[in-house]
């Protein structure tokens, strides 16, 4: 189970929304200094099952199950390309063939057609994942609570009237 360190936004019912670094899962990664997969930002919002109902200003750890990232990666990453060398191939040595067509036209069509059910297909079970909540991340632990409500909002420090009125 890979743990996530990281601070609560905003939460609603079930649900907390968390700032977190990449430094914490890109650590072990031999090629963490050249990937640009993730862009420039190294924080990332991150929504997750809140069941031990942590509030805004926390610093909580985050579990995310190994084995899920593993399929979700397969899904986005290796699915697809599967499914277009699948299309491309019986395009090219089935349906050509007995159509008398040129087996290159239809392996393009076919394999396109195949990736982008594919895609179909995943965005289908990110739907559903997000309606069971079965790829979520969750909560497991308050490291740190924070400020409580009331100190949260921002105050005037030297009760100047003139600059923030009330």
């Amino acid at each position: 189970m890979a743990l996530e360190e990281g601070t609560i936004t905003r939460t609603t019912k079930d649900t907390a929304y968390i700032i977190t670094r990449r430094m914490t899962a890109c650590e072990g990664c031999s090629e963490r200094h050249v990937c640009h997969s993730a862009g420039q930002n190294k924080e990332i919002e991150v929504e997750a099952a809140n069941p031990i109902h942590a509030e805004p200003g926390d610093t909580v750890m985050v579990a995310f199950k190994t084995s899920q990232l593993i399929v979700l990666a397969f899904m986005l990453y290796v699915f697809p390309i599967l499914a277009l060398v699948a299309g491309a191939l019986l395009g090219n040595s089935i349906v050509a063939p007995n159509l008398n067509g040129d087996p290159s036209v239809f392996a393009a069509l076919f394999g396109f057609l195949f990736f982008g059910i594919a895609m179909g297909a995943i965005k289908l079970k990110d739907r559903q994942a997000k309606k069971t909540g079965q790829y979520r991340p969750v909560i497991v632990e308050i490291k740190k609570k924070g400020p409580p409500p009331e100190s949260r909002q921002t105050e005037n420090p030297l009760g100047c009237r003139i600059c923030r009125p009330d």
